[in-house]
């Protein structure tokens, strides 16, 4: 099943998932020089989308896989060991494909696994989340670190940045940067899809958020300095769909700006987003970029369901709706804050939509396609609209794979929802590609009717003016 032949093919394959997710630089990844447990994940990966290998072949292939990675990964070897000796705290040591490898495969099971290997995976995540917090990932590397990046450090661009870059030192960085924006977003669609407690605050998460696609599948060194601005923004010509920012918010910074921003409060180094937060015009909505929009709308979701959590606990929503937030009053017994906290949410989602409507005209202005989850978010905008407007609360303690199918069923209302009042033209992305029956019709999923190959992503919409902004209708009446 590995053999030669088929490894090639699987890793040719895998850039269908890649086109998802690209946590891999694509430009320096040498398969023979690459740690072997991520050449495994990639295979499993990719053998998703070949037609050498069915669903249930896959499987097989991934409960021998992933064993043998972890047997084989440093990461697991020292957490197994510092848990022995009862040693939780200290720093691990981790190599950055070692820990790309074991996310990969975790990811792999929660949307492509059987039933049980779906809980098995779930179960194990507190592992991958303690590994990932002990490597120092939730924070960028230290300054004097000899590997530290100049541009993913806190702060605002002082110019000294153009003579001390360097690309491969960037490229180390920005790994960190993608794997733990990846790892956050596992945590946080285990918790929509399947109720799980998260593992992450996201305000502890402080690396930046990941840089524009332009940089990161740049040929080379120089075409990467200048889709970060780093020579100019005349140069910058070939960084369409990105902020043409050097550096990014962090991922804590930009989720506070949402939420403070209706009260005139920013972060101080967040002064040049100001703009974008206020006036949404033409230059000022590159501060941030589409493929960070997911993560930040995660973050909100994050919050929706500790605020959900909250009001179980306090019985407070004994079998009815949780109320339309800016229309009634919150229910009796609530707490200030968590009353605050649900203004807050519901304001922080609502900009976040003007913002993601403003900027998806600026960065994909030329009729653009945008292939991959990671560049979509509007659906779930509106699957955070019904969690605060339409939610009960058996729905927040259903089973876990009861609650992965009442998700899916509502993302299948959303899409539809999205193509009739979607602006002719727009292009509605790839959640709008989801096989219909995907996690509804069988227990056992199939990855590849979630995450759709590259040429089946759907055909690129027709033309329409480049600066016209992209409308939804606002408003989603589903019932979770």
């Amino acid at each position: 099943m590995l053999n030669g032949d088929n490894l090639r093919a699987f890793l040719h394959d895998f850039r269908h998932y890649h086109s998802h997710w690209p946590l891999i630089h694509a430009r320096t990844f040498d398969p023979l020089t690459a740690n072997t447990g991520l050449v495994l994940a990639m295979c499993c990966l990719g053998a998703v989308y070949s037609d050498r290998l069915g669903p249930d072949d896959v499987r097989w292939l991934m409960g021998i896989v992933r064993p043998a990675v972890l047997r084989s990964s440093e990461c697991y070897k020292l957490f197994k060991q510092s848990q022995q000796v009862s040693d939780v705290t200290s720093r691990l040591p981790v190599g950055i494909e070692d820990l790309q490898a074991v996310t990969l495969l975790h990811s792999l099971f929660l949307w492509h696994g059987s039933q049980i290997q779906r809980q098995q995976i779930r179960e194990d995540f507190g592992i991958l989340a303690n590994i990932t917090r002990r490597a120092g990932m939730l924070r960028p590397l230290p300054r004097e670190h000899p590997n530290s990046s100049t541009l993913h450090q806190p702060g605002p661009i002082t110019g000294e940045e153009v003579n001390t870059w360097n690309w491969t030192t960037w490229i180390e960085n920005e790994k960190r940067t993608r794997l733990m924006a990846y790892v956050f977003l596992i945590d946080a669609a285990s918790t929509i899809f399947f109720n799980t407690q998260p593992q992450f605050d996201v305000h502890e998460i402080r690396v930046p958020l990941p840089a524009d696609d332009a940089a990161w599948d740049a040929r080379n060194a120089e075409d990467c300095a200048r889709a970060l601005g780093l020579r100019g923004q005349a140069a910058q010509g070939e960084n369409i769909s990105g902020s043409r920012r050097a550096k990014q918010l962090g991922m804590a910074e930009a989720l506070q700006v949402l939420y403070e921003a209706g009260h005139n409060r920013f972060p101080e180094r967040a002064t040049n987003v100001f703009g974008k937060f206020s006036g949404f015009n033409r230059h000022s909505c590159t501060e941030l970029k589409l493929t960070n929009y997911p993560v930040l709308i995660h973050a909100i979701h994050i919050q929706i369901y500790n605020i959900q959590r909250q009001l179980l606990r306090r019985g407070s929503a004994s079998g009815t709706s949780t109320p339309p937030y800016g229309t009634i009053t919150p229910p009796s017994g609530v707490t200030e804050q968590v009353q605050q906290l649900l203004r807050s949410t519901f304001n922080a989602l609502e900009l976040w939509k003007a913002i993601w409507d403003a900027d998806l005209a600026i960065q994909y202005a030329q009729n653009q396609r945008r292939h991959g989850f990671c560049r979509d978010g509007v659906h779930y905008y509106f699957l955070a609209q019904v969690f605060l407007r339409n939610s009960r609360p058996q729905e927040w303690a259903a089973p876990a794979d009861l609650r992965c199918r009442q998700i899916f069923h509502l993302l299948k209302q959303i899409r539809g929802h999205v193509t009739s009042s979607a602006q002719t033209g727009l292009d509605l992305g790839s959640v709008n590609a989801v096989a219909d029956d995907y996690a509804v019709a069988n227990l056992a999923l199939n990855m590849r009717q979630l995450f759709k190959p590259i040429d089946e992503q759907g055909p690129a919409p027709p033309s329409h003016s480049p600066y016209a902004r992209p409308r939804y209708q606002n408003t989603f009446s589903g019932q979770s």
